[in-house]
């Protein structure tokens, strides 16, 4: 016998996922410099300059984890959709998502370089993945895909953070986190509690 309670929160879900993009928009290191208040995609651009990036195992490590939320977002966009209308939404959300992950048109003439390689391999992944979750999960998943989206993106944000910011503090003084990534890691722990609570409701009693 299964609970009698709402297995998913569409409203509730698709109100977190607004806000996890506003927290990828907004501040994610606050600098006396006005010029070096960047937001999570600029922070990772700017990380991937650093020459100890370069060498770090893997590559470009701080970048990744901080662009990686960009492919977890599109993720999750299909992970809730539920009805046809909210698909359709989805989708062109999920192609959105992965046009702005892009690297410049330079890339054609430089694909050598790490750092647009990075850029395109998490743009194509998280079209193919958003678009593969879109298609073929079973709902009977998607609590558990949202609960474990959840965690694994309020871990890498705060690492990812924590290391732009060391990389910051070698280099100069004063850096401190900004708003836009507590918003982002709330975001991600109301993921993961929506969704442990619908893993909850479906345990047989």
């Amino acid at each position: 016998m299964r609970r009698d309670r709402p297995a998913s929160h569409p409203l509730l879900n698709a109100s977190l996922l607004m806000a996890l993009l506003v927290g990828l928009l907004l501040p994610w290191l606050l600098a006396p410099s006005a010029a070096m208040t960047l937001n999570a995609y600029d922070l990772a651009e700017w990380a991937s300059l650093h020459p100890a990036q370069r060498g770090s195992n893997p590559p470009l490590l701080v970048p990744l984890l901080l662009r990686c939320h960009l492919v977890i977002l599109c993720a999750l966009a299909g992970v809730v959709a539920h009805s046809k209308q909210e698909k359709t939404v989805a989708a062109l959300a999920i192609v959105a998502l992965a046009v702005a992950q892009l690297p410049p048109i330079e890339f054609v003439n430089d694909i050598g370089n790490l750092n647009y390689r990075q850029q395109f391999g998490l743009a194509l992944g998280g079209l193919l993945l958003g678009m593969m979750i879109l298609r073929w999960l079973d709902r009977r998943w998607q609590p558990l895909f949202v609960t474990g989206f959840g965690l694994f993106g309020a871990l890498t944000s705060l690492a990812g953070a924590t290391l732009a910011l060391d990389v910051y503090a070698s280099l100069a003084s004063g850096g401190s986190t900004g708003l836009g990534l507590w918003i982002v890691v709330a975001a991600y722990v109301g993921l993961f509690g929506t969704g442990l609570r619908a893993l909850v409701a479906t345990v047989p009693t």
